[in-house]
């Protein structure tokens, strides 16, 4: 467990910053700000996201998943109280309705302007198990974004991330619950998962959207990530304020000096 350590944000790569904040912006009703030099939103439970432009050429990825080509790594859900008017606002805004859909009613697939997939979800019209677990919490409401990772092996993934975060591991076998109630979901692919390469390389894959953590002791964070299984990466560009790790199914994410 690393103590106090925090989400400073979650960055999604695109090859355009302002018209990807821009839709998700218009289509959550979002507060668009700058964080940390970057376009930005503030998203209704509390959580940063930001919008970078990739250094090398951005490659969206295909779905449904297809063996050799660029994969999701990680995707966005949100609930909404009305599917259909959701869906079809998101298609007003830019995005595309995905070809194969597999949420039957409850849930729709679409691609962003960027390409990154994002599911619509129906939020339940009367209080799941799910729900009242959070108020038996003092949770209130499960908010309307949640962020999804694919790998190998929830169980070994979400084990490392409960170690390193102290999360609330109680939610659901293949979930956690971190700050502002926001729920992370491990999801163990029926596909060949590949990891990302990082530094990103032309035709290997991308990230698409990583982690970025505040900790108050940096160098104590880093090995105490490197102890549960997390590896330092080869290439560093943060100085001395933030470290590039990898975790255990090899999606980057990044400790960060508070206050830098």
């Amino acid at each position: 467990m690393i103590p106090n350590l925090t989400i400073g944000d979650l960055m999604i790569d695109c090859y355009h910053a302002s018209r990807a904040r821009d839709f998700y912006a218009d289509l959550m009703g979002w507060e668009k700000i700058i964080a940390f030099d970057c376009l930005a939103l503030t998203t209704d439970n509390g959580l940063t996201i930001l919008f970078a432009e990739t250094d090398v050429p951005y490659v969206p990825p295909i779905w449904p998943e297809t063996p050799g080509r660029q994969q999701k790594q990680m995707h966005l859900d949100f609930l909404v109280d009305e599917l259909p008017s959701a869906v079809e606002k998101a298609i007003h805004l830019g995005a595309v309705k995905a070809a194969a859909q597999y949420g039957d009613e409850w849930f729709v697939t679409m691609m962003d302007l960027e390409g990154h997939p994002f599911c619509l979800c129906q939020r339940p019209q009367t209080k799941s198990e799910f729900d009242l677990y959070y108020e038996r919490k003092g949770y209130g409401a499960i908010p309307n974004i949640s962020v999804n990772i694919d790998c190998k092996k929830s169980e070994t993934l979400r084990a490392f991330y409960a170690e390193l975060t102290e999360w609330d591991r109680y939610f659901h076998p293949t979930a956690l619950i971190g700050e502002n109630r926001m729920v992370i979901h491990f999801m163990e692919c029926d596909f060949d998962y590949i990891p990302p390469v990082w530094p990103e390389q032309p035709g290997e894959q991308q990230k698409q959207m990583h982690f970025n953590f505040q900790v108050d002791n940096l160098q104590f964070a880093v090995e105490e990530a490197i102890r549960l299984g997390a590896a330092k990466a080869a290439e560093q560009y943060g100085g001395e304020h933030f470290v590039t790790l990898l975790d255990t199914e090899g999606h980057p994410f990044c400790l960060c000096k508070r206050g830098k």
